[in-house]
């Protein structure tokens, strides 16, 4: 603040302060510049918005029904969002989505399954919300044993500003995928948790085996917060997954 005070100062011709009524008459002018520019700052840059997905049990019997939320967190006004959810039709039967008690009012896309996307999009016609909202409830059944995933494949997140600006997303705080585990009645969960875990690819950039170059990768990943490489499906990325990848790239195996 004492530097934007510094630069209205010197913008500001020293012999029209002498007059409150000419202060006045450039001051406000100037001061809108000035708070304008912080406000297109607070959306450009990192906001710490995102998307998350909130699964009802992360371990299910084969048959089971279950559900998803999906929350919109925004820490600047948005009115308007596009997400598209990606998930395995051999694995989870969608039988609907719910937008009831949604935060969006107006649907351009109402929820509905293309293939193997979940796709929606729409507004308020608020200014905007700020703080987290609840978008809608994907509502499935579990088809068969193994381990399955949802993913973001696209979100986005615009302003209320009256321009559509797209809103920058946390990386460290999008909950980008929700891995669920399914087992056949009278099973143990921790069964088919063990088989999925040995069948783990670590081979990333799919050339047939994992090398320094698999290990970059993942290095970069896990520098900028991403979790697509989270080998033991546990919702992080941390130094378990990165011993899986180097103990692959030691023994020359991708599985």
């Amino acid at each position: 603040m004492s530097k934007l005070y510094e630069l209205i100062s010197k913008l500001i011709p020293r012999r029209r302060i002498a007059s409150k009524t000419n202060t006045l008459r450039y001051m406000f002018p100037m001061l809108f510049v000035g708070l304008a520019a912080l406000g297109a700052s607070a959306i450009t840059g990192v906001s710490g918005s995102y998307i998350k997905l909130v699964p009802s049990a992360q371990q299910l019997a084969a048959g089971e029904n279950f559900s998803i939320d999906i929350y919109a967190v925004a820490t600047v006004p948005v009115n308007a969002l596009d997400i598209s959810i990606r998930f395995d039709p051999e694995a989870i039967a969608i039988t609907s989505v719910d937008q009831g008690q949604s935060v969006i009012t107006l649907w351009t896309t109402e929820p509905k399954v293309q293939g193997d996307t979940i796709v929606m999009g729409g507004g308020t016609y608020r200014r905007g919300f700020v703080g987290e909202h609840f978008i809608a409830t994907i509502k499935a059944r579990t088809l068969k044993a193994g381990q399955t995933e949802f993913t973001i494949k696209g979100g986005t997140l615009l302003a209320g500003d009256g321009s559509g600006t797209p809103i920058a997303l946390s990386k460290n705080k999008m909950n980008e995928r929700q891995s669920i585990i399914i087992y056949n009645q009278g099973e143990d969960p921790a069964r088919i948790v063990a088989e999925v875990s040995v069948g783990i690819n670590a081979d990333i950039d799919g050339d047939g085996e994992v090398s320094l170059r698999d290990v970059s990768i993942f290095m970069s990943a896990w520098y900028d917060g991403q979790k697509q490489y989270d080998f033991n499906s546990d919702g992080r990325m941390n130094f378990i997954d990165f011993s899986i990848i180097l103990a692959r790239s030691f023994f020359g195996s991708t599985n």
